[in-house]
């Protein structure tokens, strides 16, 4: 590979003056002061029948431009990333705390709210689960009856995965582990509330929508459904998003849903923004899950069976758990990955999404990896320590290699980059693993953990793919456009960065746009850690047909200034000039052919694009290729525990990753720590809370006092590490960075408490309530233990 000037290197953010100034603008910078203000009728129940409905008194209050209810919508009542089972508005019962009874829109925020206490509605209420288990009871209330997208009774949908014979594997094994995990329902907790402004056109008949979303056409594609208007007279637009992981595959849809009818009832401006409370109880969650799983292992500490059955609360909608193959997302992930980054001959898992009453379960960094690695990562702790094997060396024995079968029955391939063993031998030098450690003493005990992992890149659909569009100005500046979102990961910068070094541009030549279907192809959506990969090959795609344009031309004007023809395969260009080969001195600014390009009739506008090998996942084999490339990682996590209080301190984070090439290191060092602290909130502190029995489902911790998140005081010495194992299929060998660095933290925090502790935990987050629950139950059966194994006492009788 020839030297890089512009990939590979930490050019400074292209928003980075902007952010850091505070003159970037979000949506909320963007409110029209002549702007409607929308607000919205919640449920006092998360599961009731509605009886009766009375919004007269709210018609009739002053300064109220609208109220609707489901009967006054223009087009389709439902809508959702994959299926449209989310209703706009509730049609007779409410599933959850964040379904619409009705909506108003109003001159201002006050009378907007007024209206909204002045609707009257009479429920009967119904029972509400907050956990699957509870769902599947035999007696439980069906949440959706006779609904298209549930398999039976409230099970959403169930995947399966099957490879060899995993009752000869544990037949095979010496030892088999037995145990049962538990992940919470958690907060996205991005800073910047869900909100949408809508704005009737009136050229059109259609609208405008802007709102911080991660997927501008795919809301597009369910909108114009909902507004009963065609694709075609609906433009979404996304300006920067003050961060997503996830949750705005979905929340936007619900804002923009209601903002949007209500633009075309009033035919005005419409602004709708959820607080900070209707963020927490309306928006998607990651997935709560309780795994069971079980390992078979050799003597020599080599893997022979795993089998896993993993319950999903889905919450009340499908979102991001597609119901038919391939698109299941987050709950085909949670058994496909139930082994890890291992080679694992026989494999058996049953993945099952249940409907709840909770909000519903979406995207949250990871598509359901992390919750499936945290149960494999807590296994393998558990079988070094049963065979006396040291814990990196058991995860260096079992992971794949070249040639190895995954449990989809796809291959592991060096050309696609496999770089675990190198992030394993890079973590064990930094963190010191090999020195001794100092385990303190009581009250205060420290451990030491370790975590690996895998995770595809992309996502595993028929559609997947990106398209770019590229324009050279007769300035020699470029204007590229995309509809990726910018939400603080740097891809309009890496973007700039990857279309520079393919033409041989000044980083500084290239104008970014992005998130606009008036303007923009569709890039498909900004999740699964895509954009860098799969948007960046059709970035580099737009480059080369650019050059393939503009080289002849230039070619035609060297040789005229040389007096001989000139190939255009003996020339380059570097720092915005096309030159002769080694000569540098012998070119034309891109400028100066452009400008003879644009009187002879030369395209100076092309379309990039890219599609991945397609994805071909089966049921109910689970078999089938997935994702193209995977990225691999090693989490090394430090930390202390106060045995008096149950607090857990994580005092030092080494995190290593194969990401097969840092377009921009600075960035990916960035998302790397992000994603870090990210995982620590999950392990130690982090957990949505509901209360069936003393408040009917609702949600009890619903802001930031109650619902806690890691501060600067909680964040460890830190050291990321970036791997370069290429792909060959990716931009200069990439692959995605975004989602990776939360997948090991928690298993690794979890991997040092016990070896602190000598206590095994199977639910995270470990908070002091937790800790202490298990320090008393570990205390309890050593005492039970030790009295066992007493001698009994001999009773004296005495003489008469």
């Amino acid at each position: 590979m020839k030297d890089l000037k512009v990939v590979g290197h930490s050019v400074v953010r292209s928003d980075a003056f902007a952010k850091a100034t505070g003159a970037a603008r979000y949506t909320p910078d963007m409110i029209p002061v002549d702007a409607l203000v929308a607000k919205v009728k919640w449920p006092d129940y998360p599961h009731a029948i509605l009886k009766k409905i009375d919004v007269s008194k709210a018609k009739a209050l002053p300064g109220v431009e609208a109220v609707m209810l489901a009967k006054d919508l223009p087009g389709k009542n439902g809508y959702g990333p994959m299926v449209a089972d989310k209703p706009v508005i509730a049609d007779g019962k409410v599933c959850y705390e964040g379904d619409p009874i009705a909506l108003v829109a109003a001159v201002d925020e006050e009378t907007a709210k007024k209206a909204v206490d002045l609707i009257e509605v009479e429920y009967e209420v119904l029972p509400a689960y907050d956990n699957p288990f509870d769902a599947l009871k035999p007696d439980a209330v069906i949440i959706h009856p006779n609904s298209p997208f549930a398999e039976e009774g409230n099970i959403c949908n169930t995947v399966t995965v099957t490879t060899g014979d995993v009752e000869k594997g544990f037949a095979e094994a010496d030892y088999i582990i037995e145990n049962d995990y538990q992940t919470p329902y958690v907060e996205h907790t991005y800073f910047e509330q869900d909100i949408c402004i809508a704005e009737y056109d009136w050229n059109t008949g259609g609208l405008t929508v802007t709102s911080p979303n991660q997927a501008v056409f795919q809301g597009r594609r369910h909108m114009a459904a909902v507004f009963g208007i065609p694709q075609s007279k609906l433009r979404s637009l996304c300006p920067y998003v003050g961060a997503g992981f996830g949750g705005k595959e979905d929340a936007c849809l619900d804002v923009t849903a209601v903002a949007g009818v209500l633009a075309l009832k009033t035919k005005k401006k419409v602004v709708f923004q959820l607080n900070r409370e209707e963020v927490f109880r309306t928006t998607g969650k990651r997935h709560a899950c309780w795994i069971h799983h079980k390992l078979g292992i050799k003597k020599d500490g080599r893997i022979t069976a795993v089998q896993a059955e993993t319950y999903l609360g889905k919450g009340a909608y499908v979102s991001m758990s597609g119901f038919k193959a391939p698109a299941y997302a987050v709950i085909q992930r949670t058994a496909i990955y139930a082994a890890g980054t291992y080679y694992c001959p026989n494999y058996k898992t049953k993945s099952v999404g249940v409907y709840t009453n909770t909000p519903y379960g979406t995207a949250f960094r990871g598509f359901g990896v992390p919750q499936a690695t945290f149960a494999m990562e807590c296994q393998m702790d558990e079988a070094a320590r049963l065979i006396g094997m040291d814990r990196i060396d058991i995860r260096r024995l079992n992971m794949l290699k070249a040639g190895d079968m995954m449990v989809t029955g796809t291959y592991a391939m060096a050309e696609r980059g496999l770089g675990l063993g190198e992030c394993l031998d890079k973590v064990r030098a930094k963190s010191g693993w090999d020195k001794p450690f100092d385990h303190g003493k009581w009250p205060y005990l420290r451990g030491r953990g370790i975590a690996a992992f895998m995770y595809g890149t992309g996502i595993p659909l028929m559609f997947e793919g990106a398209c770019v569009f590229a324009l050279i100005n007769t300035d020699g500046s470029v204007q590229l456009n995309y509809s990726s979102t910018e939400m603080g990961q740097g891809i309009a910068t890496t973007g700039a960065q990857m279309f520079a070094e393919e033409m041989g541009m000044k980083f500084t030549d290239i104008e970014v746009h992005f998130s606009d279907t008036l303007s923009s192809p569709d890039s498909g959506p900004t999740v699964g850690s895509r954009s860098t990969v799969i948007v960046g090959n059709a970035i580099r795609d737009a480059a080369q047909k650019l050059r393939a344009n503009l080289f002849p031309v230039a070619a035609q004007m060297i040789g005229a200034k040389l007096g001989f023809t000139v190939d255009t395969r003996d020339l380059t260009a570097d720092d915005s000039v096309i030159h002769i080969k080694g000569r540098p001195d012998i070119g034309l600014t891109y400028a100066q052919v452009v400008a003879k390009a644009y009187i002879s009739q030369v395209p100076l506008a092309v379309i990039g694009m890219w599609y991945p090998p397609h994805p071909g996942f089966q049921q109910p084999s689970g078999h089938g290729p997935t994702m193209h490339t995977f990225a691999y990682g090693v989490h090394y996590e430090e930390i202390t525990v106060d045995m008096e209080t149950g607090m857990i301190s994580v005092d030092k984070s080494v995190y290593a990753c194969d990401i097969g090439k840092a377009i921009n290191p600075l960035i990916v060092e960035g998302q790397m720590e992000g994603a870090a602290v990210q995982a620590l909130g999950w392990g130690v502190m982090e957990e949505e809370l509901f209360d069936t029995k003393r408040r009917n489902g609702k949600m009890e911790n619903a802001t930031f006092h109650s619902y806690m998140i890691p501060t600067a005081m909680d964040v460890p010495e830190h050291t990321s590490i970036i791997v370069e194992c290429p792909n060959e299929l990716g931009p200069w060998g990439a692959k995605g960075i975004g989602e990776p660095g939360i997948i090991p933290g928690a298993p690794a925090i979890r991997n040092a408490f016990l070896d602190a502790t000598g206590i095994s935990a199977g639910k995270i987050p470990l908070t002091p309530y937790e800790v202490m629950n298990l320090v008393e139950a570990d205390q309890k059966k050593k005492a039970e233990a030790k009295a066992k194994k007493a001698p009994a006492k001999k009773s004296a009788k005495k003489e008469g």
